[in-house]
């Protein structure tokens, strides 16, 4: 699988991980898996894999995870 991994540390609130795939489908990012796991009560950890987009998308996307009010920790990996 080619393109970009996001990951996320995402607060457990309602609606969070709706809108951080709100972001992947505004951002047409072309998810090919997503994978949620809960290390804690409080937050989950987000995997998100990307068809491979321009370096642009990427980081605008990059930011509009980061901007959202539930996710703590967002980066990005080229796979």
């Amino acid at each position: 699988m080619t393109g970009q991994r996001f990951r996320l540390v995402v607060e457990r609130e309602v609606g969070a991980l709706e809108r951080v795939l709100g972001v992947a489908r505004r951002r047409n990012l072309g998810v090919e898996s997503l994978s949620v796991t809960s290390t804690d009560p409080q937050t989950w950890n987000v995997q998100l894999h990307a068809r491979e987009v321009a370096p642009a998308e990427a980081s605008l996307a990059l930011r509009q995870f980061s901007a959202l009010t539930n996710v703590r920790l967002a980066r990005i990996e080229e796979v």
